[in-house]
C-alpha cells in the first residue's frame, strides 16, 4: 500500500516538530530541496546594511546640522504653546527613530546582534 503524503501534511508534521523541540526532525522532509528557503546546508548570510547605515548616519547629522544652525527660530517656535507644543515631541520622535535605526545598522555592520534564546 502507497502512502501519498502532501505538502501541507509534511509542513504540519515539521511545525509539530518544531513545536516540541524536533528542530533537525522538523527541517529533514525539506533537505531534498523541496523547500527552496531551506537548502539542507548553511543558510545564506545575510547582506551587511551598509546603504543603510550610511543613509541612516547622513540624515542623523544633517537633521542635527538643521536644529543648530535654525536654533533661534527652533527655541522661538517650539516655545508658543498650543498646537506648537507638537513641535518638540515630533522632533523627539524622529530623532530617535533616525539614530536608533542608524545605531542597530551600525552594531550590525560590527557584527553585533542580540543574544537568540
Amino acid at each position: 500500500m502507497n502512502v501519498v503524503v502532501s505538502d501541507l501534511d509534511t509542513r504540519m508534521s515539521a511545525i509539530a516538530f518544531a513545536g516540541a523541540g524536533g528542530h533537525d526532525t522538523a527541517r529533514k522532509p525539506f533537505k531534498g530541496g523541496s523547500d527552496p528557503s531551506y537548502a539542507g546546508g548553511a543558510e545564506p548570510k545575510p547582506k551587511k546594511p551598509y546603504l543603510q547605515a550610511l543613509v541612516c548616519g547622513v540624515l542623523s547629522i544633517s537633521a542635527y546640522i538643521l536644529v543648530f544652525k535654525n536654533e533661534d527660530w527652533v527655541t522661538t517656535e517650539y516655545t508658543l504653546g498650543g498646537w506648537h507644543a507638537l513641535l518638540p515631541v515630533g522632533t523627539a520622535i524622529f530623532f530617535s527613530f533616525v539614530h536608533g535605526a542608524f545605531a542597530s545598522n551600525v552594531l550590525t555592520l560590527l557584527g553585533l546582534e542580540a543574544k537568540k534564546k
